[in-house]
Formats: C-alpha cells, structure tokens, sequence
C-alpha cells in the first residue's frame, strides 16, 4: 500500500536524519570526506522525511477504506481510526516541520533558541517510531518488527555516545578510542 510504505519510508529517512544529527555533534566524519558533506546530507535526508511523510498524509486523504479528512491529518488525535495512535503521527510531522523551519531561519535567531527547538527531532523521531509501530498496517510483520528494533537500538546507542560526549577533541582531528 502506497500510504504505508511512504510513510515506512518516511520513517527511516527521519531516523537517518537524527542518526546523522548525532554524527555532526560527535563530528564522526566518514572516510575523508568533510563535514560539510555529512551536514549536507542531514539536511536533505530531513527534508526528503517530510517529502515522504506529506505522500503518506495524501495518500491518507485519498485512501477509499479508512477515510481521513484534511482535519484528521492536520490536527492530532481527531481520527476515528486509532485516534491516540495517529495523533502521535500528527504530532511527529508537526514537530519536524518545526524543526526544518527553524532551521531554514536558523540564520536569524540566536544559536541557543535555534539549538532548543532543533532538539525536538528527537521527540519527533520517537513518536514516528511509536506511531509506526501501533498504527501501522504493517507494523507486526516481522521485517518491520526488525525494522523498528534496529533503528531504536542504533539511535539508543549513538545517544549514549553523544551524551557520554566525545572528549576534548578538536572539531578537525579525529576521534580518539
């Protein structure tokens, strides 16, 4: 079904995202290559989520079984359809769009605000997890039980690490074991 797998889709790409957040703090560099390609790709990998998240909103809105309108999908918890469960979708969406637009303004505010509402990708995340997990079509298929519990334990462990810190290392030397 075109809804739940852009909406899979949707959710990776947000996981890769924060996964590629995390990477920046800890100034991981992959291979050779600059940070500002990681910090490229972090970018864009958000904003392809959202791209993906909007099909699944509209494939949502044309879907002929469960029938949502632009209310259900735009305001959370008003669905007949697992209310609580979609709602958290809602909310996921609406927080990466706050994300994405601060960060398009990110040159206009302080650091510090910019900083705080840039950690509601995090929130955001974890909602799509638990909204893709409960009201999913597919979510007790196996592959995306798999799924699921690989990119929670991924981002757990890479939350540990960014807040255990990286150390002392300057941003331009490599990290150190």
């Amino acid at each position: 079904m075109p809804r739940g797998a852009s909406g899979f889709a949707g959710y990776l790409l947000c996981w890769l995202s924060v996964m590629g957040g995390m990477l920046l703090h800890l100034r991981v560099r992959i291979g050779r290559a600059p940070l500002t390609w990681l910090l490229e790709g972090h970018r864009m990998v958000a904003a392809l989520s959202l791209s993906f998240v909007a099909v699944h909103v509209a494939a949502l809105l044309l879907d002929p079984v469960v029938h949502f309108g632009v209310m259900h999908v735009a305001v959370p918890f008003t669905s007949a359809y697992r209310p609580w469960q979609t709602g958290l979708g809602t909310l996921a969406m609406w927080l990466t769009v706050l994300v994405l637009a601060t960060t398009a303004l990110a040159g206009r505010m302080p650091y510090r605000r910019w900083r705080a509402w840039h950690l509601a990708a995090y929130p955001a995340w974890g909602l799509a997890l638990v909204h893709g997990l409960t009201a999913g079509t597919d979510a007790g298929a196996t592959g995306a039980i798999a799924v699921y519990a690989g990119t929670a334990a991924a981002a757990a462990a890479l939350a540990a690490v960014r807040v255990a810190g990286r150390g002392w290392t300057a941003a331009g030397e490599p990290l150190r074991p």
